[in-house]
């Protein structure tokens, strides 16, 4: 699927109408996860369903309303492993045109200068509070998860 969007020029996807912050549906890596699938249940509770998936762009096209039907739906997209930065440049860029977030799990804005990757993990949310999630996930970064 093909998808785009400009800051104030429109787009061929969007936000959907609702997400779910108390117990969301997480979609991370399916090949690189780490400790996120036991840190979402941890943090979220047990009734939250994982997503295990391929492909950082795919993961950001699933916390959005696309025209593919087969697309995969979730709530806030989770990463907490080394992860090169053109991988996720593409999706950061469409997030923030629709208004949403992709930062660090520490809440940083993903500095695309320097280094080639990203070392703690990104966390991405739209049409939600970002910093309360952030806030919510304090031991990601320091779970070992390499």
């Amino acid at each position: 699927m093909e998808a785009w969007a400009m800051v104030d020029g429109g787009s061929n996807v969007k936000a959907r109408s609702s997400y779910n912050e108390k117990t969301p549906r997480i979609v991370v890596s399916r090949s690189h996860s780490g400790m996120v699938r036991q840190v979402a249940l941890q943090t979220f509770g047990n009734q939250t369903t994982i997503i295990p998936a391929g492909g950082a762009g795919y993961k950001v096209l699933a916390l959005l309303d696309v025209p593919d039907k087969s697309q995969e739906k979730a709530d806030l997209y989770i990463h907490v492993t080394y992860i090169k930065k053109w991988d996720i440049c593409a999706g950061n860029a469409i997030l923030k045109a629709l208004g949403g977030h992709m930062t660090t799990l520490s809440g940083e804005e993903i500095s695309y200068t320097g280094s080639d990757g990203i070392e703690g993990g990104l966390l991405a949310s739209i049409r939600m509070n970002h910093q309360a999630l952030v806030r919510k996930l304090p031991d990601l970064e320091k779970t070992g998860h390499k």
